[in-house]
């Protein structure tokens, strides 16, 4: 009865987590974009490229143009995509044992990556941009060996269930 019970107290937090790490992701994705452009005035007069279809199109022209661009936009365009999904690797394989495996996990963060970047597109708070989710997938599945490690460690369940 009582691994039961730290069971679902396990559950519980790993739902909080993921549903706080989705609020994060939106934030970053919409919010803090699009008030930025709101309040620089730059997307009113914007006629740049809305979408990026070509796969590592930005990926290269940052690694071989950085000088050119300020040192924020590249590194959180590239490392920031990374990043960002780092927890989505970690946390889908803890909520449910059919995550567990890393093709499964891995279509669900390329689908909910190329959902972000579809909606960008139709709002216009953001760039299609098929490299974005290429780095996307590429740091959720680092998030997932993260996982692997620890979980073959037995680390994840035996710190939190000492808690």
């Amino acid at each position: 009865m009582k691994v039961l019970v730290v069971n679902l107290k396990l559950k519980r937090i790993v739902i909080i987590l993921f549903f706080v790490y989705l609020s994060l992701v939106f934030f970053v994705n919409f919010v803090s974009d699009s008030t930025y452009f709101i309040l620089e005035g730059f997307r009113s007069g914007y006629t740049g490229v809305q979408h990026n279809i070509l796969p590592f199109t930005t990926i290269v022209t940052y690694l071989f143009n950085f000088n050119s661009y300020k040192q924020d936009t590249w590194f959180y365009n590239t490392f920031g995509n990374i990043l960002l999904f780092v927890p989505m690797g970690m946390l889908l394989p803890l909520l449910s044992t059919k995550l567990t495996r890393w093709f499964l996990t891995t279509v669900i963060i390329v689908l909910f990556s190329f959902t972000i970047e579809t909606m960008q597109l139709i709002t216009q708070l953001g760039v299609f941009d098929v490299d974005d989710i290429l780095l996307n997938t590429l740091g959720g599945y680092f998030g997932y060996l993260i996982y692997v490690l620890f979980k073959d460690k037995g680390y994840i369940i035996k710190k939190l269930r000492d808690k």
